[in-house]
C-alpha cells in the first residue's frame, strides 16, 4: 500500500512535468519550416487511421504483437531472459525472469511501429531518393495507431497498469510518449532540436512548480 501511495504522490507531482513537455513540444513544433508543407500529410495520416479504427477495422493483433515485442525487448535490455511469448487478438503475454516499472510500462510509451517506419525510411533514404511526404503520412498513421490503441487498452484493467497504479501510469506514459515522439521529430526535421526540447521542458516545468509553490505558500 505504501508503494502505491508513493506512486500516486509522484504522479501528482509529475503533472507540471507533463504540462512542461507539452508546452516544449509545441514551441519546437512551430519552428519546423518543412512542416508548413508537410503538416497536411502528417494530419492526414492521423485522420486516416482514426477513420479505419473507428469505422472499419481495429488491428488488435498488430497492437498486441507490438506491445508484447516491446515488453520482450525491454526485458532483454535490462538483462532478463524471455521464457515464453504469446500473442492473439484476445491478448498476449511474455514470460520473463525480470520485471520493473520500465519493462511494465514501456509498451504504452514506445510507439514501436512509428519507430520501425522511421528506421526503414532512414535506411532507404541513405541510398535512394524517397518521397518524404509518404514517410510523414506513415508517421502520423502509426502514431495515431499507437495512441488510440493505448488509450483503449488503458480503459480496461491491464495487469501492467494495475501493478504500477492508474494515475501514476497515465502521467508517466503520457510524458514518455511526448518525449519519444519528440525524438522521432528531431530525426525527421532539422529545425526540431532535441536539446532545445529538453531545455524548454525543464524551464516550463520549473516555471510551473514555482507558480504552484507561490500560489500555495505566498
Amino acid at each position: 500500500m505504501l508503494k502505491i501511495f508513493l506512486k500516486v504522490i509522484i504522479g501528482v507531482l509529475s503533472i507540471p512535468i507533463a504540462a512542461g513537455v507539452t508546452t516544449a513540444f509545441y514551441k519546437n513544433l512551430v519552428l519546423i519550416k518543412e512542416l508548413s508543407s508537410s503538416l497536411s500529410y502528417f494530419m492526414w495520416g492521423i485522420v486516416s487511421y482514426m477513420v479505419i479504427h473507428l469505422i472499419f477495422y481495429k488491428p488488435t493483433y498488430l497492437y498486441v504483437l507490438g506491445h508484447e515485442a516491446v515488453h520482450a525487448g525491454m526485458t532483454w535490455i535490462f538483462g532478463g531472459k524471455i521464457k515464453s511469448f504469446k500473442v492473439s487478438e484476445e491478448g498476449g503475454s511474455v514470460g520473463a525472469d525480470k520485471s520493473n516499472t520500465v519493462i511494465e510500462l514501456s509498451p504504452y510509451f514506445v510507439p514501436i511501429y512509428a519507430i520501425i517506419v522511421s528506421l526503414v525510411y532512414f535506411i532507404i533514404a541513405s541510398s535512394y531518393s524517397i518521397n518524404g511526404a509518404i514517410f510523414i503520412f506513415l508517421i502520423g498513421f502509426t502514431l495515431a495507431f499507437h495512441m488510440i490503441s493505448t488509450i483503449e487498452v488503458m480503459k480496461i484493467r491491464q495487469p501492467d497498469i494495475v501493478k504500477s497504479g492508474y494515475f501514476f501510469s497515465i502521467v508517466i506514459v503520457y510524458v514518455f510518449n511526448v518525449v519519444v515522439i519528440a525524438v522521432i521529430f528531431s530525426l525527421m526535421f532539422q529545425d526540431f532540436s532535441l536539446k532545445k526540447f529538453f531545455v524548454d521542458s525543464w524551464l516550463s516545468s520549473k516555471g510551473a512548480y514555482i507558480a504552484i509553490v507561490r500560489q500555495l505558500f505566498f
